[in-house]
């Protein structure tokens, strides 16, 4: 049975975890909304995160990408649809398994794709421009920690380590 220390530490968690995903869910859109011209149609989060997880040149799985991007298949289907529909993505055969569709950027997709990564440092140092160098690297000390923690923990509830 959890204490009333351990309940308030559980509710104080939660708000914090949702007003930081909020931060970076509005984050991600304001960074969309910057992308549509570079991609000459809207942008939403989804498709910004696909574009997002091609990180070098080379083909990627479906499964690949909804792993990077953390988008389920059936949203990064539509997704590789948009972007091919749009000549920014194409699906080509596996050469060792012709089983095995993976996706790729075309020229005009890494263009866009070096666009996106251009404009999303510019809106990173936008927002975070302001911190002097003490605040910079006490905030990225203090997401280390969170990260290593929230994995820790998303680890013992994947079956994958212990917390």
């Amino acid at each position: 049975m959890a204490t009333d220390k351990q309940l308030e530490d559980l509710a104080e968690i939660e708000m914090h975890l949702i007003e930081i995903r909020n931060l970076f869910s509005g984050l991600f859109q304001h960074m969309a909304m910057h992308s549509k011209g570079l991609m000459g149609f809207p942008v939403n989060s989804s498709q910004l995160k696909a574009m997002a997880a091609f990180h070098e040149e080379r083909q990627y799985s479906m499964g690949e990408l909804c792993k990077i991007a953390n988008v389920k298949m059936p949203s990064m289907t539509e997704v590789v649809d948009r972007l091919e529909a749009a000549g920014f993505a194409e699906r080509v055969r596996d050469t060792d398994d012709r089983r095995v569709v993976k996706v790729q950027l075309t020229a005009a997709g890494k263009k866009a794709h070096d666009g996106i990564l251009k404009t999303r440092a510019q809106e990173l140092q936008n927002i975070f421009g302001c911190l002097e160098e003490k605040e910079r690297q006490r905030l990225v000390k203090a997401l280390r920690t969170v990260s290593s923690t929230m994995k820790r923990v998303a680890e013992k509830h994947t079956g994958a380590g212990e917390c």
